[in-house]
Order: structure tokens, then sequence, then C-alpha cells
């Protein structure tokens, strides 16, 4: 009897990677999994991205092409310099891609400029979308998905028809080797990772810090971060750490009595794999104190160093930090000296945070795990599938979460499919 074989015709899906990391110069950027090399945490999701995603999409081949406007070197064997968006569109267009991979937060006449151009288009989600984002997600049929960084931020638009675009995948974080792991004794450190600018609310923890010398004399702020972190070209105050305006308005709570800087408070500037050698010593990690973050990359890594973190309950730190268990969020920021002077004298609930944290962010946030994710959305997308709907079940009551999922209900009625959603009305 005859045998015949069926198979799957395999096809080849081209994809364009943008990478407009544009502060970033002439810079070694082949080996993410070491750690962040200085740059911007959404320059680095882009680079793990590259070093992990592979050469197979559900079982198709996978060609992909990277576009970006500095000579640096990616991890990537497949890539391009470009001068601009333009070119880089141009280019892809010339090389036979169908789908473009690039951030959210483009400027309105990039969004303009990319509608000229009939690439499907994947929008990796790093900031919150704005209001004319929006607008034009929900009707741009080339809009093929918006990948939000994990499951809060893809909550808060679950209200808005732009749902239909979204997914979530969660940010990629390569542990730091075993040996970066806090050990039994550590010092009484506070190190907050992150940018020295008015969004990041770094002043919020000078504010109270000579509060917490009160109770824990011997303790130190490391900062890692630098008004520069984002922008290169940033003139710096006289302390050289931020803009001379910010540094105005933080400065004054870290000086002493003849106006010089306390010797408690350190600051490291931008630094990469090199900060570990800092969290592997600290007792507790801080992020952007008001937790506007849409998912919090910084305190993934400090975790990963058995860190516990202290941050506002709110937004995608929900996501990166177990409340209670791998750290303290508080709901109000008169919580902010408390919750850190707890870490701080409680060796015992900080051991246990600690080593909840470590388990936490060395196993959840692998990109080994989080790539099948990536393929198959890449999948989808050539195939021309929609998003499916993923309705919220937990943290209810972060951003008003139980409002939006009921009118997400309404919107499936027909007759009340055009009721304005939370952002429709924020936005009037």
């Amino acid at each position: 009897m005859a045998q015949i074989c069926l198979w799957r015709k395999k096809t080849l899906i081209k994809l364009a990677v943008l990478f407009q990391e544009n502060e970033t110069k002439n810079m070694d950027l082949s080996a993410p999994e070491k750690g962040n090399p200085g740059v911007g945490g959404t320059a680095f999701c882009f680079l793990l991205f590259l070093k992990y995603i592979g050469k197979k999409a559900h079982g198709h081949e996978l060609d992909i092409t990277v576009y970006q406007l500095q000579n640096n070197i990616l991890p990537h064997d497949k890539c391009v310099k470009v001068d601009s968006l333009e070119e880089a569109l141009n280019k892809a267009t010339e090389d036979g891609n169908e789908i473009v991979l690039l951030r959210n937060h483009q400027t309105d006449q990039d969004y303009d400029l990319l509608q000229k151009y009939d690439f499907k288009y994947i929008f990796w989600m790093h900031n919150k979308l704005t209001y004319d984002e929006i607008k034009l997600f929900r009707t741009w049929d080339n809009c093929k998905r918006v990948i939000a960084v994990g499951r809060q931020m893809y909550d808060y638009y679950v209200d808005d028809l732009v749902i239909k675009k979204l997914d979530y995948i969660k940010n990629p974080l390569v542990p730091p080797k075993e040996t970066m792991i806090r050990e039994e004794t550590y010092e009484p450190w506070v190190t907050y990772v992150g940018s020295l600018t008015f969004d990041k609310n770094f002043h919020l923890i000078t504010k109270v810090w000579k509060d917490i010398l009160k109770e824990v004399p011997d303790a130190q702020l490391h900062v890692i971060g630098s008004g520069r972190l984002y922008d290169k070209n940033c003139k710096l105050g006289k302390y050289g750490h931020a803009d001379e305006e910010y540094e105005r308005l933080f400065m004054p709570h870290i000086l002493d009595e003849e106006g010089k800087p306390l010797e408690s408070v350190i600051f490291h500037g931008i630094m990469g794999e090199e900060k570990y050698e800092i969290f592997k010593k600290s007792a507790v990690g801080i992020i952007n104190p008001m937790a506007t973050e849409t998912f919090g990359l910084a305190a993934i890594e400090m975790e990963a160093c058995g860190v516990p973190i202290v941050c506002r309950r709110k937004n995608g730190l929900l996501d990166s930090v177990k409340d209670g268990k791998t750290g303290i969020l508080y709901k109000d920021i008169s919580k902010l000296a408390p919750s850190i002077i707890k870490l701080l004298t409680n060796k015992r609930l900080n051991k246990k945070m600690g080593t909840a944290a470590r388990d936490f962010a060395r196993h959840d946030f692998r990109p080994e795990g989080l790539m099948p994710a990536w393929q198959e959305v890449i999948y989808q997308v050539h195939k021309n599938k929609k998003a499916s709907y993923k309705a919220p079940h937990r943290d209810l009551d972060n951003n008003g979460k139980m409002l939006r999922k009921l009118i997400h209900t309404i919107h499936r009625i027909p007759m009340f499919k055009n009721v304005p959603s939370i952002h429709d009305i924020q936005k009037k």
C-alpha cells in the first residue's frame, strides 16, 4: 500500500526590528545576558529579544533584520545602519519585510510616516499609550498588535476598544550569576536604580532620608543612575547628578548643616553589570517611589540578587513585586520611610522576602520561557489572526480595574459599543 506523506508548507516570515536607541553610540551591546550595559530599559529589552528570539516562529523560518540609528554592536548578525526612520522603512521595504516590530511613543510625524507603508506593525508598549495613540491604534488596520509589558498594563486598557489589538508578554531578564546573589551578611544599604529626572521621583527618597538615618544611623543610600540615562546631552547641575532644576529639588534634602553632601549618600552614575556588586550588599531596593512604571525591570534585577523591594502599590509594580512576599508595596507615600526602616531593622523579614524575591525573579522572567509567546504573536500577525481577550482576574483595585472590566462587558452589547472608555472621559 502506497504511503502518502502530508506536511505543512513552511514559509519564511520576514521581520524588521527598529532599534531606535539614539543616545547610545558605538557601544558593544552584544551581550545583554551579562546585564544592562547602561542603556534605558526599553533598549535593554530589545537587546534581550534579539539575543533570544531564535529563528523559528510556530515552525516557520523567521528572518530578522535590525535597522539601527547608531553604529552599535548588537546581539544579532543581520544589522543595517540607517540615519532616519524613513530610511529604515524604505530599506525594510526593499528587503521584503512583512512585519515591523518597534516601540510605541513615536512622534506625530513618525506615526504619519509609518501609515504610508504597508507593513504589519507590532508596537512594544514600554510606555503608557497616549490618548492619540489609543485613537490611532483602535482603527489603524496595519497596527496588528500592541504588546503590553505586563498584566497590569494590559488590564489598564480593557475598557477601551483598543484592547482588541492588545496582548501582553512580561519583560525578559537573564538572572545575574549566582555569585551575585546576596549573602547572609549584607550592609544597611538602600539602593535606588533609575533616571534622575522629575518623572522618576527620586526626590521623594531624599525627602525622607534624614528620617531614615534617625532610626538607622549607619544606613547608606546608593544611587545608580543619572540625569543622562535617557539623554546623553543633558546639561548637569553643579553636583553632576541631574539637570540643574532637578538638582535644586532633591539636593537640599541630602546636605548637612554646612551645606555639604551627606556622606551616607553615594552617587554611582550610570553602571553596567558592575552594579550587581552593590546589589549583593544591599538591604533594600528602590525604583520610582510613585510607581508610574509600566513594569519596573530594575526591581526584577535587584530581586534576582535577593534584594527585597519597597515601592508604591500601583501600575506595573504589581507584576514585578509580590506585595508582602518579595517586598513591601505601600498605598500612600507617607509609608515610604517606615517601609524602608522596617526592612532595615527586621533582618528576619528581610531574609524571608529576599529569598522569595530571588526565587521569583530568577524563575518567572527568563527569556527562554518568554520567547515562545513572542514567536506565537509574530506567527499570529503573519496569519492575520486577531488578539484574544484576557479578562482581568486579580489586583482589581489597581487603576479602577473593576469599572474598566464592567465597561468592557457593556461594549460587548452592540447597542452600547460606543460607550466612552475611561480614557475617553479623562481626555474630555
